[in-house]
C-alpha cells in the first residue's frame, strides 16, 4: 500500500523546503523526494560553489591590482588544491547545517531518496516507495541546456556542473554564450589564468541589461584579456588530442578557435525528464517548462509546481518565494496568493556584480506607463574615487508625473545588497522624491541611487 501524506514536494533543493517548512508547521505530513542530495543545484552545483570560487577570484584580482595603489602584493600561482577544498567545504558546511539538520529538526518532514515519477495525479512512485497525497508540489529545478552542435557528442564538454568540479583551472577554454553563467564563469577563469574566449549568439552580453552598463562590463572584460565574439554562429566542435577546436561564423566569415576546454552556457531546461507529466496532463510550454497560473497551479488539479522548473526568473529566492505562494493556496484553499516577479530581484556575481528589479523601459511602456529614464554614471559617487573602482553606474525608470519608481537597473561593487533599497521602494510604491529626500551614509556606493532618484527628480520638475 502507498504511504500516505498531506503534501508531496519532488525535489529537496531551496524551493522544496521553502514549502515544506511552512506545511510541515502546520501539523501536516510532509514528504521531500529527491534522488540526490537535499540543498538541490544552488547549494551542491550552482551558487555556493560557483560564488566561493568567484570570490576567491575576486580577492586573487584584487591582489594584483594593487600593484596600481602602491600596494607591492605578490600573487602567486594559485593553489588549486586549497580552493578546491574551500569550495567543498562551503557546500558540505551549508547541506549539513543548513539542510539536513533543519530536516532531522522538522516535525512531520520526511525524506525519500530515489528518481520519482507520477503513477496518478495523487501518487508517485520510486524504485523502492509508493506514496499519495492530496497534493503533489513539482520542485525538481533545472539543468544545464545542451544543444545538437555538430561534433560535440564526441567532445568532453564542460557544464556549469561539470566545470565547478574540475580539479584545477584550464590554461584557455572557450565558453558558448553570453549570458549570466558565462560571464560568471568566464570571468572567474580568466582572473586564475585561463585564457577565455566568449561567444554570444546575440549583439551584446547580457540582454536583459541596459547597454549603458553592459558595454562597460564588455570592455573592462576585454582589458582584462577575454576575447568576446558576437553575433557568432556555431557550426562544428572537433575534439582534438591537445583540446577542441571550435568552428564558427562570425559577421560572415568562418573562424577556427582552439583551447583546451569547451564550456556550454546557453541556459537552463527543466529537471522533468521521467516524471510522466504527460501521462497526468500536466501541460509544459515549447521549452518544456511547467505552466503555472499566478498561484503556482499547473493545469492538473492538486498538481503545483515552483521555481526553475517554471521558467524565468530562475533564481533561487524567487523559487523559494514561489514555494511559499503555493503552499499558502494549499493550506488556504479558500483564499488566493499570487506571485508578482516584479518584486523579485536578481544580481549577477561578477566583478562589480550587475542587479535589476522592476520593469525596463520597454517593459513599463508595454503596461501604459509613460517613463522617464535617468542614468547616473559611477564616477559621479564620491565613493566611486575612494575605492579606485569607477566602471559601472545606476539607471533609474519612474512614472512621469507621480515619479513612482518602476524599476533600476545598476553596475557597481555590492550591487547584490544595494538593489534591495530600489526592491523596497518598488514593492511599496515609493517615488524618487522618497528616495532622495531619504538620507544616505556618505561616502557609500549606495548613494548612487539616491543621486540617480535625484536627477529623475528634477528632470519630472517634483523637487
Amino acid at each position: 500500500m502507498p504511504q500516505p501524506y498531506d503534501l508531496i514536494i519532488l525535489g529537496a533543493g531551496t524551493t522544496a523546503f521553502a514549502a515544506g517548512r511552512m506545511v510541515a508547521a502546520r501539523d501536516k505530513k510532509v514528504l521531500l523526494i529527491d534522488q540526490s542530495h537535499v540543498g538541490g543545484t544552488c547549494v551542491n552545483w550552482g551558487c555556493v560553489p560557483s560564488k566561493t570560487l568567484i570570490h576567491k577570484a575576486e580577492m586573487y584580482h584584487a591582489a594584483r591590482k594593487g600593484e596600481f595603489w602602491g600596494l607591492n602584493l605578490q600573487a602567486g600561482k594559485p593553489d588549486c588544491t586549497t580552493l578546491m577544498q574551500l569550495k567543498r567545504t562551503a557546500v558540505e558546511t551549508l547541506r549539513d547545517q543548513h539542510y539536513k539538520q533543519e530536516l532531522a529538526q522538522t516535525p512531520n518532514m520526511d525524506i525519500h531518496y530515489g528518481r520519482a515519477y507520477f503513477v496518478s495525479k495523487n501518487e508517485v512512485a520510486t524504485e523502492n516507495g509508493r506514496f499519495t497525497a492530496p497534493d503533489i508540489l513539482i520542485a525538481t529545478g533545472g539543468q544545464a541546456r545542451v544543444v545538437p552542435i555538430p561534433g560535440l557528442e564526441a567532445v568532453k564538454y564542460l557544464t556549469y556542473n561539470s566545470a565547478l568540479h574540475l580539479p584545477c583551472f584550464p590554461k584557455s577554454l572557450i565558453i558558448l554564450g553570453g549570458g549570466v553563467i558565462a560571464l560568471e564563469m568566464g570571468q572567474m577563469f580568466a582572473r586564475f589564468g585561463t585564457q577565455v574566449t566568449i561567444l554570444e549568439r546575440g549583439p551584446k552580453l547580457l540582454a536583459e541589461f541596459d547597454p549603458r552598463l553592459t558595454e562597460q562590463f564588455r570592455a573592462m572584460l576585454e582589458r582584462e584579456g577575454v576575447k568576446i565574439f558576437f553575433n557568432a554562429e556555431t557550426e562544428r566542435i572537433e575534439q582534438r588530442a591537445d583540446g577542441v577546436c571550435l568552428y564558427a561564423r562570425v559577421a560572415g566569415a568562418e573562424i577556427g578557435i582552439t583551447a583546451e576546454r569547451f564550456m556550454l552556457a546557453i541556459g537552463t531546461t527543466p529537471a522533468t525528464e521521467g516524471l510522466g507529466l504527460e501521462k497526468i496532463g500536466v501541460k509544459t510550454d515549447a521549452a518544456g517548462f511547467i505552466k503555472v497560473d499566478n498561484g503556482l497551479r499547473t493545469s492538473v488539479e492538486g498538481i503545483w509546481a515552483a521555481g526553475d522548473v517554471t521558467g524565468n526568473p530562475m533564481i533561487a529566492p524567487a523559487g523559494a518565494r514561489e514555494a511559499q505562494i503555493a503552499a499558502k493556496n494549499i493550506l488556504h484553499p479558500d483564499q488566493e496568493f499570487t506571485i508578482d516577479h516584479r518584486f523579485s530581484p536578481m544580481a549577477v556575481f561578477v566583478d562589480p556584480e550587475f542587479a535589476t528589479v522592476g520593469l525596463n523601459r520597454e517593459q513599463a511602456e508595454q503596461q501604459g506607463y509613460e517613463v522617464v529614464t535617468t542614468y547616473l554614471g559611477l564616477d559621479r559617487v564620491p565613493k566611486a574615487h575612494v575605492m579606485g573602482e569607477e566602471l559601472g553606474g545606476f539607471l533609474l525608470n519612474a512614472e512621469k508625473g507621480s515619479g513612482k519608481v518602476l524599476g533600476v537597473q545598476m553596475l557597481c561593487p555590492r550591487a547584490a545588497d544595494i538593489i534591495h533599497e530600489a526592491t523596497l521602494a518598488i514593492r511599496f510604491g515609493l517615488s524618487v522624491v522618497d528616495l532622495t529626500t531619504t538620507v544616505h551614509v556618505y561616502p557609500s556606493i549606495s548613494d548612487g541611487l539616491r543621486q540617480a532618484a535625484r536627477d529623475n527628480a528634477f528632470v519630472q520638475g517634483l523637487l
